[in-house]
């Protein structure tokens, strides 16, 4: 679809894509951190009861390729949220954009991304320096 046909929809339009894409930003950080948090926990009993490395080592990557998965997910979102609110605000980049000096929420979603990212990679390297 080219600019000419995208113009024939209205603002309306647009703003309600914005919200749904929100919308869906918001059910996948929370379907990727509950998948996470269950991964963790099944980390968290193969290291009290000392199960095999090998074990936690798939979880660990599992929980690298989720991680891998949301970010690209969100980084799609983002994007097609920047184009609707562009849309929206008839080509203004900066439609809507509130006047606040701290990061956006596309930069903010990826904080528990990077912090669990980060603890599957320690769990991976513990166990491969260990095991």
């Amino acid at each position: 679809m080219d600019d000419s046909e995208d113009d024939q929809f209205g603002p309306e339009v647009h703003i309600g894509m914005w919200k749904h894409y929100d919308s869906l930003r918001q059910a996948k950080n929370s379907a990727f951190l509950t998948a996470n948090s269950i991964l963790v926990a099944i980390t968290g009993v193969l290291f009290k009861e000392a199960k095999s490395v090998e074990l936690i080592l798939f979880v660990s990557i599992v929980g690298i390729l989720v991680c891998i998965s949301w970010f690209l997910l969100l980084s799609r979102n983002a994007a097609y949220i920047e184009y609707h609110r562009e849309r929206a605000g008839g080509g203004n980049k900066n439609f809507w954009m509130p006047k606040t000096r701290t990061p956006r929420s596309k930069w903010l979603d990826r904080t528990p991304l990077a912090a669990f990212f980060l603890f599957w990679v320690a769990v991976l390297i513990s166990k491969v320096l260990s095991g």
